[in-house]
């Protein structure tokens, strides 16, 4: 019976071990084309499994060795490493695999669990290998899911710790009774292909979910954008209104004077330069740098309009090597974060303050405000929204990392009494 269930079950073990084996290489390296030949690869590495599976003699030695070198050809084909890389982790990998199957089966052995076919051995380090390569993948970022809180993390890895207590229950069953070993297996293989797609369902449910932050942050900075254009077409109208009416006192001016007036054209000047006729716009931020001044600017004025002290100390050069569209990130929500939390303020002296400072390849960003209630942070330690709809909110400090991320800096966030301080430092990349 056991060596019926073996080859009933073979197949599917081989083909799960090819899939962990698979994530376990996906956790390392990043994917690049596939070719032809990495899926001959595959099916040839599936083959050799279920050859083994089924019993094929081999010494365990060369079976590691073998097993090295297809996952050896199997990096080094699909991905873009270089040979001594792909060296180095097919002999890691397939350690670790050794390693945690012997240290199964010694626990099996400790607590007198039958496992004469080494199935239930097999399937539980399959599982416990699956959830090594989802945790490694998740802590070197390869892969876009976004930041996992700990909380959800064990939670989720209570999926495969229980499948496997269940598994071993029903190992520990079937050992007494011959008649329940296909239906232990068979149970096994359930288990091993249920966690599979629910690690599977996982993963694209938190692509999906990062995709959706990374869509309201585009919408974010197209409106930021926006925000910048029509205020720069405020100030370009208010300086066409200024010059044509500049053109129409001086053509009165140049009438009086004409006309032999020159005391009233006189008069007529000297309360020309002392009321001022134009608007003037109120531009806090001259540093020379487009970017930089436009959202400045942008930001004192709403700031004006609401009541909110808005001081500002800059000292940047017009050009930095760093991109605008980083800049107006970083820059523009810290502002309107700042905004934002003097908005909700209710008593005190709502207040912001901005420092930036260029120097030798480094640019420091210096926002604080003031704010009243509490601030609450997540498993990360990022600042949650006090917005009332926090999932179209609270991508502010979001944006900013991945924006600082892009430029090589690092953000720090602080909390002093009610006052809350943002801290950016970009680095200029080395020349190469």
């Amino acid at each position: 019976m056991k060596i019926l269930s073996t080859t009933v079950v073979s197949p599917f073990l081989s083909l799960f071990y090819i899939l962990v084996i698979r994530k376990c290489i996906n956790a390392f390296f990043a994917p690049s084309w596939k070719k032809t030949t990495t899926y001959l690869i595959w099916i040839a590495y599936y083959f050799f499994q279920l050859f083994l599976g089924i019993g094929s003699g081999i010494p365990p030695t060369l079976t590691l060795f073998l097993n090295m070198v297809f996952v050896f050809l199997a990096t080094s084909i699909s991905y873009s490493e270089s040979y001594k890389k792909c060296a180095l982790f097919s002999f890691l990998i397939c350690a670790i695999w050794m390693l945690v199957e012997i240290i199964i089966h010694m626990i099996l052995n400790m607590m007198n669990l039958d496992d004469k076919a080494g199935l239930s051995g097999a399937i539980i380090s399959k599982i416990i290998m699956m959830v090594f390569a989802i945790v490694t993948g998740h802590c070197l970022q390869h892969k876009s899911t976004g930041d996992i809180s700990l909380r959800y993390m064990a939670i989720l890895l209570m999926v495969p710790a229980g499948s496997i207590y269940i598994m071993h229950n029903i190992f520990l069953i079937s050992s007494t009774a011959e008649d329940e070993v296909l239906f232990s297996f068979v149970s096994g293989i359930l288990l091993l292909f249920i966690n599979y797609i629910i690690f599977e369902v996982f993963e694209s449910l938190a692509a999906s979910s990062e995709y959706q932050k990374k869509t309201l942050l585009y919408e974010q900075q197209l409106e930021l954008c926006s925000r910048q254009a029509e205020e720069r077409e405020i100030q370009n109208t208010e300086i066409r209104l200024l010059r044509h009416d500049m053109k129409q006192h001086l053509v009165s001016i140049l009438g009086m004077i004409n006309s032999g007036k020159n005391e009233e054209a006189a008069s007529y000047l000297t309360s020309f330069l002392e009321k001022g006729t134009s608007k003037k716009i109120n531009e806090i931020s001259h540093s020379g740098n487009i970017v930089v001044d436009s959202l400045v600017n942008y930001k004192s004025s709403i700031a004006r309009k609401q009541n909110i002290e808005f001081c500002t100390n800059i000292f940047i050069p017009p050009v930095m090597p760093f991109q605008n569209g980083n800049l107006t990130i970083i820059l523009g929500n810290l502002l309107e974060n700042a905004l934002e939390a003097c908005r909700q303020m209710n008593s005190g002296h709502p207040k912001i303050d901005l420092e930036m400072s260029y120097q030798k390849g480094i640019l420091s960003i210096v926002v604080w405000n003031t704010f009243e209630g509490d601030r609450y942070t997540d498993g990360q330690k990022h600042f949650l929204t006090t917005k009332k709809n926090p999932a179209h909110h609270g991508l502010g400090l979001f944006s900013i990392e991945q924006a600082v991320a892009a430029c090589n800096g690092e953000a720090i966030t602080q909390v002093e009494g009610n006052i809350f301080k943002a801290v950016v430092i970009l680095y200029q990349e080395p020349e190469k």
